[in-house]
């Protein structure tokens, strides 16, 4: 497995309530972090952006040439958007013990073959909309076309759920994400002092069996950092499994448009067993009679009752 596919995994099964774990948190202006509204896709551990549902389709942030059919949500609530605040911590998996040496740096210790650590010494800001109920009606209208224009761009998206809809996020200023694979007892330390506006991280020699994605050290950063999105994600059971039902025809998307998305088999599916997409065939199994299947993050409330002892990690 990845070490972003870990980093994830191993963070969504004590940590799911944050939402999908990020090893590549992203740089950049302001303008450039993740924001509610925001449709994309996640690849190697990072979020990328390709429109804002919540902004008009000339806006100058839209930077893909939209289709003419495209629409922006209207949320029923004007101010649906709630803000919080994740005090500085460290989330670390099951397997991961912390301590503070006498010196104040900071030593994470791995006791199985792997863990993952997020690291946060600021605050980092919490955005998720209230209107969930809208986000999700208007997502089973619209992705369709959204996977159509997602496979014209190019993009190798093969399959609908891979595509994300946010409705929530933690940003920050600086973070380090740290992934142990494959080695027990296995450790790493490192230091960061804040001070005002400044944030000083000081790390050590690389330790052999541990990954890092350092956060950045400076004064006055940008709060751009994206540690976690929540949002949701759909799947049509006539492209999860062709295979079994037999050729599916073309089906009519919400556009009035005939798909022509091609079938995906439950093989490619089932190629990367992120936690969401197990939580989507568990749904799959239950409700035979469901065309359109919609999770969300949130749902990994749930998750206890997919993994067995094969698949958790």
């Amino acid at each position: 497995m990845a070490h972003y596919d870990l980093f994830r995994r191993q963070l969504a099964i004590k940590w799911y309530a944050y939402g999908h774990a990020l090893w590549e948190p992203g740089r950049g202006a302001l303008s450039d972090a993740v924001t509610v509204g925001d449709v994309g896709y996640i690849r190697g551990g990072k979020f990328y952006r390709l429109f804002n549902v919540l902004l008009p389709r000339d806006h100058p942030s839209q930077t893909l040439d939209l289709p003419d059919y495209y629409e922006s949500l209207v949320p029923r609530v004007p101010d649906h958007i709630d803000i919080g605040v994740l005090h500085p911590t460290d989330l670390c998996s099951a397997a991961v013990t912390v301590a503070v040496a006498p010196g104040g740096d900071v030593y994470f210790l791995c006791q199985g073959k792997q863990g993952a650590v997020l690291s946060l010494p600021v605050e980092a800001r919490r955005e998720d909309t209230v209107a969930q109920g809208d986000f999700g009606r208007y997502m089973i209208q619209h992705i369709d076309s959204w996977f159509r224009f997602a496979k014209q761009l190019g993009l190798g998206i093969d399959r609908m759920e891979e595509i994300v809809l946010v409705t929530g996020c933690h940003l920050t200023r600086s973070s380090t994400n740290i992934v142990f694979e494959n080695q027990v007892d296995t450790s790493v330390s490192f230091g960061v002092q804040v001070t005002g506006d400044a944030i000083t991280w000081q790390f050590p020699i690389h330790n052999s069996g541990v990954l890092l994605n350092r956060g950045p050290s400076g004064t006055f950063l940008p709060e751009n950092r994206c540690l976690f999105i929540r949002g949701f994600r759909a799947a049509r059971r006539f492209q999860m499994f062709t295979s079994l039902r037999g050729a599916a025809g073309n089906a009519s998307d919400s556009d009035g448009h005939d798909s022509d998305l091609e079938p995906t088999s439950v093989s490619m599916v089932t190629k990367y067993r992120d936690p969401l997409h197990l939580l989507i065939d568990h749904v799959a199994e239950r409700a035979p009679d469901c065309d359109m299947i919609l999770i969300h993050d949130d749902d990994l409330e749930v998750i206890d009752g997919i993994f067995d002892d094969n698949t958790r990690m």
